[in-house]
């Protein structure tokens, strides 16, 4: 899994001749290795931002205080730098708690695991699979009694959360911002919940709804691909510009998609909300006709620019 390394062969030796009056020698007692170094940049990065510690705010612990060993906070950065390491799925950690580069980027005192209360515990300083999914899985309904979902997330401040993270990085409010509507394909193996097949991608997907600002990613909605592109974007929308505005009151948002979300919906939205919109439209006879001139002109500056 690329976390911890363990040799087989501690005692080997290899002698490399000598430098001086010293003896050079390679052997493999090289201590806790990993290959999961990068993290302790993410580290850095977390510490000044304090991302993980603002997004632990947003959850709820329904465990026993008195029995846990790893606070949320915890849980949340081990799972959000396993996922920036590549590690996307949850039984990865069954492994990565072993990890002690990964423990201390998590700040833990004791990263070799070795005095955790249990005795099968020790030498693991993370959790495994079986605690992360308390959080993996918990869900507003359960309200913390089922024993595996003791960890509740409260999505509208996770939502909050992200557009604030984005909106504080100006020291002063911009004069334009572009806010660019999109979707992709999350291709499903199997037989996994919502799953359905999408002609555009010929495949069976999810169809996630991006809204971005720039490279600052300010929504990302999974949603089944039954759907059309265009579904929840106004509810998306309207939280996103009431935040923005909020901070930004004098601040020109400009809506910014493809043909998939030119609908009445949308751009009725938009009006009545006094933002400005860009969108794809299909070509066809009618609309060729009425911008006829606008047509010939951008064609005259295209040939005159190159």
């Amino acid at each position: 899994m690329g976390a911890q390394m363990k040799t087989a062969r501690r005692d080997y030796q290899m002698k490399l001749g000598h430098l001086g009056n010293r003896e050079v020698v390679a052997n493999f007692k090289g201590g806790i290795m990993t290959s999961d170094s990068g993290t302790l940049l993410l580290r850095e990065a977390n510490d000044m931002f304090r991302i993980t510690h603002r997004l632990a705010q947003c959850f709820v612990d329904h465990r026993d205080s008195i029995r846990t060993e790893h606070s949320t906070e915890t849980l949340i950065a081990q799972r959000v730098f396993g996922i920036a390491l590549g590690y996307e799925d949850v039984n990865d950690h069954n492994d990565l708690r072993k990890d002690s580069a990964l423990a201390l980027a998590l700040n833990l005192l004791d990263i070799t695991g070795a005095d955790r209360s249990r005795e099968r515990d020790r030498g693991n300083p993370l959790a495994g699979s079986s605690t992360l999914n308390r959080m993996e899985l918990g869900d507003s309904e359960s309200e913390g009694k089922d024993r595996y979902k003791k960890i509740v997330a409260d999505t509208a401040r996770i939502d909050a959360l992200i557009v604030a993270l984005f909106l504080e990085q100006f020291e002063q409010a911009p004069e334009t911002i572009i806010l660019d509507l999109d979707t992709t394909d999350d291709l499903l193996h199997g037989n996994q919940e919502g799953k359905h097949y999408h002609g555009h991608y010929q495949a069976h997907c999810y169809l996630p709804l991006y809204i971005t600002c720039g490279q600052d990613v300010l929504c990302c909605r999974l949603r089944p691909s039954h759907l059309s592109a265009a579904d929840g974007v106004v509810e998306e929308l309207e939280r996103i510009v009431d935040q923005i505005r909020k901070r930004w009151p004098k601040t020109t948002i400009i809506v910014r998609g493809d043909g998939a979300f030119s609908t009445d919906e949308i751009m009725s939205w938009c009006e009545a909300n006094q933002l400005k919109y860009v969108f794809g439209l299909a070509k066809n006879k009618r609309l060729l006709a009425q911008i006829e001139s606008q047509l010939a002109q951008a064609k005259k500056n295209s040939q005159a620019t190159g």
